[in-house]
């Protein structure tokens, strides 16, 4: 009677006795409304727990009052009675218990997968990656997943590489022929043809290695594996569109260990038909809920290079993946950036990657860099979707945000996040855990369809501050209003990702520093400084990325902040910008979203002190074990200029976007007409000489080939065994398209221009269209 007195006080219902228990009773209150407001419903969802202990506090403080109240009044004995024997008011809130189970050695983890799954192959227990027995947790964490019979059956994944060799022993059980094409030779199998065509062999031993007497194990080991070759020739922006896209219903990830040069100098993005093909995969691919595209961050670091600059993996459409080393720490190759979604292992410290190669019983314990994450992440990805292939590419980002794992705690740009999370420009969100995904997976419910909301600032020249040599920077601030009519106009329910859209012009590109400040004061580092990019294009409608801001409440002021770092002898403005929100929409909306808002845009011309903390450390060192090479390059054809009947092939270095400067077209008609003479008398002295060369060496190959017939085969049809380079590294001779320089010689040249140097370093082609 007492209790319920209180009770009914408290505005609560009396839910009776608590179990055996006589002076233990349960109330309950009603949950306080939510807003129709979809960004305040979506932060009542995040904050659930915050209002819980707020509303605690309330019931509790006014449990008190009331108290003290009544044992002050006189009169009403029964009430004053009540209250007294009441001595507290708890609130439930729910726990969890963890079992103390035994802690397994990680010797006795793999003795126990061995026996429960039979696995056999030879180098099982070299796989650290799978089992760590030097650094027990610093893996995947699949055992427990591959004993629920979860293996990958069901899921192809499309590496696309140099070539898959499907005759070996550990992949031609899960060899998918029919998701399978060679791209530069432009046949069905994607036979590895080249001494050096191994890359793709070792990352499909990752995934899809096949549980047997050979090498090692992959991760989803009944999962199927196809080979897209573009990797070993030229290859068109036709035909890369086609490999990103083919068979797309069949074949579900597309597994990605390449990308611009990591030299820490190219910009590079898909553009025009490249572009459309991510956008037609995600929008058609597996039936409409969009192919998983899995790329490499890349092997930059070391040269200051940042992902932020490659567009395959600064895209919204990609799941970015860096690498950490066996001791959970980053490696200096990886590179960094706001587009970096997880991470996941490979070499570093010494270790490596021990997977299948090239050979019918050929294995390598020589694999890793970021082409071995990638590989990596896609084994997982696979297992994921065997269990819920209903999932869309932006489900499996999500679920990635929720059970990445933090690791590294203790590196300062951890940054806690208004969301719960922690985020980490070198880690993202941290690395995967095969075991926590799948578990999450099993009971997500799906995201409604994406929306946006563009907001483009005037275009209106600024100049950037110069902040070279001055401990405290300056920035060039342009500040954009997101409004809650805005978000509710697009109905936008939970952000997802953030692009900045920038045009700046300026004398030397790395000296720019970029960053992006939310309302709620998170900073997404877009562009970092980077010592060898000498270019002088600026940065033309580049897109930058961030994940930093995944389920951040976008209203409010959002700040690009924009820094000339170094070099006082050149100069830079900012012309315009545009920030974009991507993420779900609200389910409860109606009608049309509108998608683009002119905003409310802040100026600040003027030279504005800012402390933002830059790094201008010069590039990391770290010892040659450590050191992978750049990703593999994708090789595409040059630009051919003919005159008269002499045709030249020129390498033309890669532009920034596919935005051409209206500044520099009228200056450049004289130079143009100039550099065709230039060219014409160059070609011609290109002849004689090349004659004179060829008379001498058809005397000395005559001559050589009369002494020794075992030289009459012509060395152009010979080619070095398909194996191993000398140090054992998948890609370290995988150097065409750099030959122009020698490895010590990579360092740009004063004696050249920049446009110059960037030809030789990257010693790539582009096409200017397509015929």
């Amino acid at each position: 009677m007492g209790a319920e007195h209180i009770i009914q006080r408290l505005g609560g219902r009396f839910e009776g006795r608590i179990g055996e228990l006589d002076h233990w009773f349960m109330m309950s209150t009603p949950q306080q409304q939510q807003s129709n407001n979809p960004m305040e419903k979506r932060a009542s969802l995040m904050e659930e727990e915050e209002e819980e202990e707020e509303e605690e506090d309330f019931i509790v403080k006014q449990f008190k009052t009331l108290k003290r109240r009544s044992l002050r009044k006189r009169g009403d004995e029964d009430d004053s009675r009540f209250w007294k024997e009441a001595n507290r008011l708890d609130k439930q809130i729910l726990k969890k218990r963890i079992k103390r189970l035994p802690i397994i050695p990680a010797n006795e983890t793999l003795k126990d997968a061995q026996t429960a799954l039979k696995i056999k192959d030879p180098w099982f227990p070299k796989q650290w990656h799978l089992i760590n027995l030097e650094n027990p947790g610093n893996d995947i964490n699949v055992t427990g997943v591959w004993k629920q019979g979860i293996t990958g059956k069901g899921v192809n994944v499309a590496i696309l590489d140099d070539g898959l060799d499907y005759k070996s022993k550990d992949l031609a059980d899960n060899f998918f022929a029919e998701g399978s094409y060679d791209f530069n030779d432009h046949e069905s199998l994607p036979t590895p043809k080249l001494w050096d065509d191994s890359h793709g062999t070792r990352c499909a031993g990752q995934i899809a290695a096949v549980r047997n007497d050979v090498c090692g194990m992959g991760i989803a080991y009944e999962a199927k594996v196809a080979g897209v070759r573009i990797l070993s020739g030229d290859l068109t922006d036709a035909d890369e569109a086609l490999a990103l896209n083919y068979e797309y219903q069949q074949n579900h990830i597309f597994s990605c260990s390449w990308g611009p040069p990591d030299n820490g100098q190219t910009m590079e993005a898909p553009n025009g038909i490249l572009a459309d093909a991510f956008i037609n995969g995600i929008e058609k691919g597996r039936d409409g809920k969009g192919s998983i595209y899995v790329f490499a961050t890349g092997n930059g670091a070391i040269s200051g290079d940042n992902c932020n600059f490659d567009g395959y993996t600064n895209s919204i459409y990609t799941i970015t993946v860096g690498a950490i080393d066996h001791n959970n720490d980053h490696p200096s190759y990886s590179e960094s950036c706001s587009a970096q979604l997880v991470v996941t292992y490979s070499s570093g410290g010494g270790n490596y990657i021990h997977t299948t190669d090239v050979g019918e019983n050929s294995c390598s314990d020589r694999h890793g860099g970021t082409s071995a994450a990638a590989p990596n992440a896609a084994g997982i990805f696979a297992l994921v979707l065997s269990v819920r292939p209903d999932l869309t590419w932006r489900d499996l980002q999500h679920l990635c945000v929720q059970t990445a794992v933090p690791v590294n705690t203790l590196d300062d740009d951890w940054k806690m996040l208004p969301s719960g999370r922690i985020y980490n420009h070198k880690f993202g969100y941290g690395k995967l855990d095969a075991y926590r995904l799948i578990e999450a997976a099993k009971n997500f419910i799906l995201v409604n369809q994406q929306t946006w909301l563009e907001l483009p600032s005037p275009f209106k020249k600024r100049a950037i501050p110069d902040s070279s040599g001055l401990k405290t920077r300056k920035a060039l601030k342009n500040t954009v209003l997101v409004t809650e009519e805005m978000i509710q106009a697009a109905g936008l329910l939970r952000l997802e990702h953030i692009t900045a859209t920038v045009n700046i012009v300026h004398d030397r590109r790395g000296d720019l520093v970029v960053d992006l400040v939310s309302p709620n004061q998170v900073v997404s580092n877009l562009a970092t400084r980077r010592h060898l990019d000498n270019d002088k294009s600026g940065m033309q409608n580049w897109k930058f990325m961030s994940v930093k801001h995944w389920e951040e409440n976008p209203i409010g002021n959002w700040t690009l902040m924009v820094y000339d770092v170094a070099n006082p002898e050149t100069k830079g403005h900012m012309l315009n910008w545009t920030l974009t929100l991507y993420g779900e929409q609200d389910p409860a909306f109606v009608g049309e979203p509108i998608h683009s808002n002119e905003g409310l845009h802040d100026d600040k011309e003027h030279d504005i002190p800012d402390t933002t903390s830059i790094s201008t450390s010069p590039p990391a060192t770290t010892s040659m074990d450590d050191t992978p090479p750049s990703r593999p390059t994708r090789i595409k054809p040059g630009k051919t200029y003919t005159s008269g009947s002499i045709t030249t092939t020129t390498i033309i270095a890669s532009t920034s976007s596919d935005v051409a400067s209206e500044t520099d077209t009228s200056s450049s008609v004289d130079a143009s007409q100039k550099e065709d003479e230039h060219r014409y008398l160059t070609v011609i002295y290109a002849i004689l000489g090349s004659v004179a060369i060829l008379s001498v060496a058809s005397v000395m190959f005559i001559y050589q080939k009369k002494r020794s017939p075992q030289l009459s085969r012509s060395p152009l049809t010979s080619r070095r065994p398909m194996n191993t380079n000398s140090n054992g590294y998948e890609f370290e001779d995988l150097q065409p398209l750099t030959t122009e320089l020698d490895e010590e010689d990579s360092e740009p040249d004063e004696d050249h221009t920049p446009q110059e140097n960037n030809r030789l370093t990257r010693g790539v082609t582009s096409t200017d269209g397509i015929n």
